[in-house]
């Protein structure tokens, strides 16, 4: 990841996982036929598709995405996957851009502007996700919708590749 996260950035992760904490159990908003390699994929697909409607280059994972448990009460799992790239240069323009690409994929978004314009996205094809252009770097990160699965048995199917 270029540079270091900023507190915008910071926050951005912090919002994202209070949500896939917050535990979310698989209902009508959620597919809950989604596996949890498709709720993975849907993730990251949608995380690249964004960054690739911006004119930054150097995109870079932190890591594989992670699978954590998403309600103790049944086997589900959910998914978090950030991705970041050196700054652009129009932080709002590209603020809109990702805010408007995400409103096509049925999200509710959020645009905060100050100090630096951050979107915040729930719902379409993820659980949340925020793109933050705090100085530096843009970061985008979320969650997977929480589906049915096992979380051990995908950790270990993490570790093991």
């Amino acid at each position: 990841m270029p540079g270091r996260r900023t507190a915008a950035a910071a926050a951005a992760v912090a919002l994202a996982a209070a949500v896939l904490l917050a535990g979310c159990t698989p209902d009508a908003k959620e597919n809950a036929a989604d596996t949890p390699h498709e709720a993975r994929d849907a993730l990251v697909k949608t995380i690249h598709d964004t960054a690739a409607r911006l004119a930054v280059a150097g995109w870079n994972e932190d890591s594989a995405p992670d699978v954590a448990r998403c309600d103790a009460a049944e086997p589900s799992v959910a998914y978090g996957y950030g991705y970041g790239a050196p700054s652009g240069t129009e932080h709002l323009a590209d603020a809109e851009k990702v805010a408007a690409y995400w409103k096509t994929l049925g999200m509710t978004v959020r645009v905060v502007t100050e100090p630096d314009p951050v979107v915040f996205g729930t719902g379409g094809p993820v659980k949340a996700l925020s793109f933050s252009t705090a100085p530096g770097d843009y970061y985008i990160d979320g969650t997977s919708l929480c589906v049915l699965g096992d979380v051990g048995t995908l950790t270990d199917e993490q570790v093991v590749g």
